[in-house]
């Protein structure tokens, strides 16, 4: 699609696939490709971590696990190699690419919002752990006289309360708020009808039909300031989606850039105030959308 461009901005820690993981994929993806599904349950049992993530997929939980390879106890080399293997797939790599670019446009908007001396007001729309709007708003410098406030919004209340620890020691924590409900609720009963100038809707979209998810930028493009922006995401189709769907059954709605730019549009977005973008795995589009 014209006007979608793959990102690859080396000050932010891509993860890409060296010339000897490509090799590998050569015959791996295959494997996954034509792996039985009877044979899946034995082998996530073979690590206690991956069996977890399998488990609590589509959660915030699962997504904790991928965006944290590093950080797992160790149960014997067999079993952390397994792990290592799981959680290096394509998918988790993209995963945690989106999180840095997601990160990146999030600081960008809030810096320029600060520069041009306007106060921040985030949205995070089915928030989970919040890590990426967290942790973009404790990577920037604000001046005293810059007021920030965040929304979290997710019906999970596990995950509202996994959200709040990390943020407990947030300099800006006293100005978050958490709610602890549907999107579509939060729009309906937002009777002092605040204006954001930032939403974040990130993990959500795979598991709305399209008509759900044209309601929801409806939503939010008449919660958005003027120039205020929305960054959205979605997985597209790729060449392990019959593993995660069969395999795993972390099954999700695939959209092409076109389809997702086209619901944006269909909720008053303009195309000419896009900007999207692929991370290097080319798994996750990456959407600026502004009003």
């Amino acid at each position: 699609m014209k006007g979608v461009f793959i990102d690859n901005d080396q000050t932010i820690g891509y993860e890409t696939n060296s010339f000897s993981r490509k090799l590998f994929n050569v015959f791996f993806i295959p494997f996954l490709y034509f792996l039985p599904v009877r044979l899946v349950r034995p082998l996530k049992k073979i690590n206690t971590t991956a069996e977890k993530m399998v488990v609590h997929a589509t959660t915030h939980k699962a997504m904790e696990i991928i965006y944290n390879p590093h950080s797992h106890p160790t149960e014997g080399f067999f079993r952390d190699f397994f792990l290592s293997i799981w959680l290096g797939i394509n998918n988790s790599k993209a995963v945690r690419n989106r999180l840095r670019l997601v990160k990146r446009e999030i600081k960008k908007k809030i810096t320029q919002l600060a520069t041009d001396g306007k106060d921040i007001n985030i949205i995070n729309i089915a928030s989970g752990s919040a890590r990426a709007v967290l942790e973009s708003i404790n990577e920037v410098t604000l001046d005293n006289d810059i007021k920030l406030s965040a929304t979290f919004i997710d019906k999970n209340h596990e995950a509202i309360s996994y959200g709040q620890k990390i943020a407990i020691t947030h300099r800006y924590s006293t100005h978050f708020h958490w709610v602890n409900d549907t999107a579509d609720n939060f729009f309906k009963t937002n009777s002092d009808k605040t204006k954001f100038n930032i939403a974040e809707v990130v993990g959500l979209l795979e598991y709305l039909n399209d008509t759900d998810v044209s309601s929801l930028f409806s939503s939010v493009y008449e919660s958005l300031e003027s120039e205020g922006v929305l960054i959205t995401t979605n997985i597209v189709n790729n060449s392990e989606r019959r593993f995660m769907s069969d395999a795993i059954e972390w099954k999700m709605i695939y959209r092409t850039a076109e389809e997702l730019s086209s619901l944006l549009m269909s909720a008053g977005f303009s195309l000419d105030k896009m900007k999207m973008y692929f991370e290097p795995q080319r798994i996750h589009c990456v959407i600026v959308a502004q009003k």
